[in-house]
């Protein structure tokens, strides 16, 4: 064991999910069991591998000290003006994103277990390269991988919606394509940018996003510049996201695709957008993301409100998790651009927190599908008594999903308003302290708008008045049967063997998270404490840059030039 290298470790879990879906694929002449068989233990391979990778990182002194675990360089273009080399490696800003694309992965291949019966072969192999593409975004360490996982992401999930999906299906896996991959060709024009400013400066072409990262602090762009390459990243993260208003595409992939691809959309590739900034917009364009702060923190508490109150109305209960998944969000967007130590680090705790309570209800939502042919919350009623556990496990993310103290949910939310309110009292102006108040307040109103959707559909769902489904039910968008599942058309009425309780591929695939929303709300420190240095040092140079602008700058004058302040001040 001890001759097994932490780079060939990651190596492997990064490649197993793709010898999987080639393994599926030969299986797939013995039949719909031999198929998902192997995707299962792939996932749980690939599961245990990344959680053995993640004690080994929590146990080695280098990464304490802030320095790139596991970190793996293949020399492509070198020689020159060149000195490009692929590299793959984990630190704190990546750690937990990794594990949770592993996990979920778990989740997505279990819960698709009876729901597609049709071309199996096809969609389980697309699960696994989706999943290698997801682990290989978050281990990338130069911006070439990093664009190509990102891009990559796009392929299995778009065919997963288009072919696998509900009677929209294409229509969502179209607008899901577009919208994504024209936000991402801006932000590969950016990066691009970011790679030419620092061969002007130091003579070297290199795509090491470390070697970036110290370029730009030490030969600052200028601010037209810096302000230009922002807003070209934030073209592509904030639709990944995503940010009110670039939102529109989300709802409609969320209630069109598979319950696999549901989950994985939610849990892992909507962070990829938050994890974007972290990486590369913060540490690399301080003063542009100064400025752009408090209006990317606005932005957040509108898609807190405008997801709430859109969540509140809604008759389609997956259409509802899908709008409670841009409401929530938005609290992460809002911490994020708070600034702040605490408000930081809770948004980044909490892309994992939101990561297992939406992959859990969407996860549930597909089962009661399964059961009873239909979405709508009016043909759904005192399911509780058919089916307590699948209740137990709902009412759990649900609790976690609005804030429940005890959950993982708490933790993360109370960072994010306590870092939030923090930022309206550390050294900003009397108007600016207005400002910040006020959106920090109508936040704290978002948590109350979520208990009130979330709490109103599981009492109408699962503790109301029993109801089935009219015959026909099947059929209309609300209740729209998902191409390829084992269902048909139209059938209404569940068969009484499909209204049994929980299922055992069911508890692999909810158990799991159960486990982590129980474990971080009671021990969140055993997850906050390893990544906290790598989080505040990326976002030192950004909140340095802030405080130094609105120490001296009224609320209308927060454009001006860069101040002279050095980059890496200390945040208020």
């Amino acid at each position: 064991m001890n001759g097994f290298s932490p780079q060939s470790h990651l190596l492997l879990v990064i490649l197993t999910p793709l010898i999987g879906a080639v393994v599926a694929w030969l299986l797939g002449s013995r039949g719909l069991s031999a198929v998902r068989q192997s995707a299962a233990v792939t996932s749980l391979a690939t599961l245990f591998l990344a959680g053995w990778l993640v004690l080994r990182y929590l146990g080695d002194g280098a990464a304490a000290a802030g320095i790139p675990y596991a970190r793996v360089e293949v020399p492509w273009l070198t020689g020159g003006l060149f000195d490009v080399r692929l590299a793959l490696g984990l630190d704190g800003l990546s750690l937990w994103m990794f594990a949770l694309s592993a996990l979920l992965s778990v989740t997505a291949v279990f819960v698709s277990w009876e729901a597609v019966t049709e071309r199996a072969v096809g969609f389980y192999s697309l699960l696994l390269v989706l999943e290698a593409a997801m682990l290989g975004v978050f281990a990338a360490r130069d911006v070439l991988l990093f664009y190509v996982f990102f891009e990559f992401t796009l392929v299995p999930l778009f065919f997963l919606i288009g072919i696998w999906g509900h009677e929209e299906r294409r229509k969502a896996a179209v607008k899901f394509f577009v919208y994504t991959l024209a936000g991402s060709l801006l932000t590969f024009l950016g990066l691009l940018a970011i790679v030419l400013w620092n061969t002007s400066q130091t003579g070297t072409v290199t795509f090491d996003i470390e070697s970036l990262t110290d370029a730009t602090l030490a030969h600052p762009l200028p601010l037209a510049a810096e302000m230009a390459i922002f807003l070209a990243l934030l073209a592509g993260f904030a639709v990944k996201v995503p940010i009110v208003p670039l939102h529109t595409w989300l709802p409609l992939a969320h209630v069109e695709a598979p319950t696999g691809g549901s989950v994985d959309l939610a849990g892992v590739l909507l962070k990829i957008g938050i994890y974007g900034f972290l990486r590369f917009s913060m540490p690399m364009l301080p003063e542009a993301t100064a400025i752009a702060a408090p209006w990317l923190f606005a932005l957040g508490v509108v898609g807190i409100l405008y997801g709430a109150l859109v969540a509140l109305v809604q008759t389609d209960l997956k259409r509802l998790v899908a709008y409670s998944s841009v409401s929530h969000m938005g609290y992460v967007v809002m911490g994020l651009f708070a600034l702040t130590p605490v408000a930081v680090e809770g948004a980044n705790l909490q892309l994992v927190n939101h990561g297992l309570a939406s992959a859990g209800l969407f996860a549930i939502v597909g089962m009661l599908y399964e059961r009873f042919h239909t979405r709508s919350i009016a043909n759904l009623g005192g399911v509780a008594t058919k089916a307590p556990w699948l209740a137990v496990f709902f009412l759990l993310f649900t609790f976690s999903s609005i804030g429940l103290p005890g959950l993982n949910g708490f933790v993360g939310e109370f960072m994010i308003l306590a870092g939030s309110f923090q930022r309206a009292w550390s050294g900003v102006s009397p108007a600016w302290q207005t400002f910040y108040l006020t959106l920090s307040l109508l936040a704290v109103v978002g948590v109350v708008l979520g208990a009130w959707y979330m709490l109103q559909a599981v009492q109408r769902v699962f503790f109301g008045p029993s109801r089935e489904p009219p015959r026909g039910a099947g059929h209309g968008h609300a209740a729209g049967h998902g191409h390829g599942h084992s269902h048909g058309h139209g059938q209404g009425l569940a068969d009484p063997a499909d209204r049994c309780d929980i299922r055992w591929h069911e508890v692999m695939a909810l158990a799991p998270l159960a486990v982590f929303v129980l474990w971080i709300g009671l021990a969140p420190s055993t997850f906050l404490a390893p990544v906290a240095p790598a989080v505040r040092a990326t976002t030192d140079a950004a909140a340095g840059a802030f405080a130094a602008r609105m120490a001296v700058a009224p609320a209308t004058d927060i454009v001006s030039e860069p101040s002279a302040s050095p980059p890496l001040a200390a945040a208020p």
